[in-house]
């Protein structure tokens, strides 16, 4: 899972609180930045001042008089979807990054879209397996009950090497397009696992998960039939709530242990030739 950390600059380049408003923009302009975090005398986090803050105000003026003081910011160890979601709530463009009271990072709405615009599949336009294990544990943490449904097409290296990856391709594009058309209501979230595997995530129950899951193995037959690109695909299905799965530390392994279980289960669908196989 993608953290802050791996992603934000370091060292920071800031400002002093008592430094002057004209200082501040000068070293906003030599280093071709729109914020410097602001550092009191203990040298911890007291305010932000932005290039919009600059022209506010008198250059002989101090970045105490001009800066923002009530900062928001994030922990090092903050997902990268998560920091995505306070920029936007609160229409932020820079957070800075602390560690316990130490600034040790600044991150900004630009490193991140870069960053998490690599985990949507160029093919398919799903999200990526990282994305989709980062909704699966923010549905444990937030106390819900979580199933995951993984889906493998049958046999889909044989139609590569019969027809070639560019038809190959063409049918995991009508695969995605389908998951995305049936996934709109909010309560399934689809992606990519990996080559001809995809996953999904929701908080309905197995058996409720189940019967979608059918519903969906019948329209990808039935459009890629239609399309004249027929493929199978078996899936598998495991869920419920966890034992501890409140506890952030026990939730990459809870997750970890429902995709093992679904994927296993999609496989013993191919073996006995049903759509479906729910876990125990």
């Amino acid at each position: 899972m993608l953290k802050v950390f791996d992603v934000m600059s370091s060292p920071v380049i800031t400002a002093d609180v008592l430094d002057s408003v004209s200082k501040a923009a000068l070293i906003m302009e030599k280093n071709k930045i729109g914020g410097l975090p602001v550092l009191d005398e203990r040298k911890q986090l007291c305010g932000i001042i932005t290039s919009r803050d600059v022209r506010r105000v008198h250059h002989n003026r101090i970045v105490a008089d001009a800066m923002s003081k009530n900062v928001v910011h994030v922990n090092k160890y903050t997902t990268l979807w998560d920091a995505k979601s306070i920029l936007e709530e609160k229409k932020l463009e820079r957070l800075p990054v602390l560690e316990g009271c130490k600034l040790v990072g600044i991150i900004t709405r630009t490193d991140i879209l870069v960053k998490i615009g690599r985990h949507t599949d160029p093919l398919t336009g799903l999200m990526t397996g990282s994305y989709i294990r980062y909704l699966a544990e923010n549905i444990l943490k937030a106390g819900n009950e979580l199933t995951v449904i993984f889906f493998d097409l049958n046999g889909f290296g044989l139609i590569n090497k019969k027809h070639g990856h560019v038809y190959g391709d063409r049918c995991l594009k009508i695969v995605g397009q389908i998951f995305t058309e049936n996934t709109s209501g909010g309560l399934y979230f689809p992606g990519r696992y990996a080559g001809d595997e995809f996953i999904v995530v929701t908080t309905e129950k197995k058996d409720d998960a189940g019967l979608w899951a059918n519903e969906i193995i019948k329209k990808i037959v039935n459009i890629t039939k239609k399309k004249g690109m027929p493929v199978n695909i078996a899936a598998g299905v495991a869920g419920g709530r966890r034992k501890n799965a409140r506890m952030e530390i026990h939730l990459s392994a809870t997750v970890d242990d429902l995709i093992n279980s679904a994927s296993l289960a999609s496989t013993l669908s191919k073996q006995y030739c049903v759509p479906v196989t729910f876990s125990n």
